[in-house]
């Protein structure tokens, strides 16, 4: 389990505890129980506390649970966080033929050709992994730039209460 979700689930808890008196009193299993649910999605704190924020906005009669907070933050714009954003950005970035990356950034890459010599431009496989290979370059290389552009123009969260 990635510290970053366990991160997450303690964020969202303590929210709920303070603002929620029918919570039960956290604890480590709980905590982590909540943790494992939150890997699939990849929650990471600011959404799990923009998620809470946003359930308890509303009248309820029950305390929250991680299906509440996971159902939220589906529906977030990836560009909600940076730390969205860098996930997204991680995810895309084994996919040198997508345009995911440059649709919310507005940055576009174009694969090399033609390639090295050492590269069979007639094996797809080889051609694809260089290309991969060149795509995570550029990627690394723009990282912070990358990142700026799709929260510019993105939709963010409002994390100030």
């Amino acid at each position: 389990m990635n510290p970053r979700h366990i991160e997450a689930a303690t964020t969202a808890y303590a929210a709920a505890e303070a603002l929620d008196p029918q919570m039960p009193a956290a604890d480590l299993i709980r905590l982590q129980a909540w943790a494992d649910l939150f890997v699939d999605d990849n929650i990471g704190p600011a959404e799990a506390l923009a998620a809470v924020k946003d359930f308890y906005r509303q009248p309820q009669r029950f305390p929250i649970k991680p299906g509440d907070i996971i159902a939220r933050v589906r529906r977030m714009p990836v560009t909600s966080s940076p730390e969205r954003i860098r996930a997204f950005i991680d995810r895309w970035s084994d996919h040198p033929y997508s345009d995911a990356i440059s649709r919310i950034t507005g940055m576009t890459w174009t694969p090399p050709y033609p390639p090295p010599a050492d590269i069979d431009r007639d094996d797809p496989d080889a051609l694809r992994a260089y290309h991969r290979a060149a795509y995570k370059t550029w990627i690394a290389t723009h990282r912070a730039e990358l990142e700026q552009r799709a929260l510019a123009h993105g939709e963010q969260l409002e994390l100030t209460a």
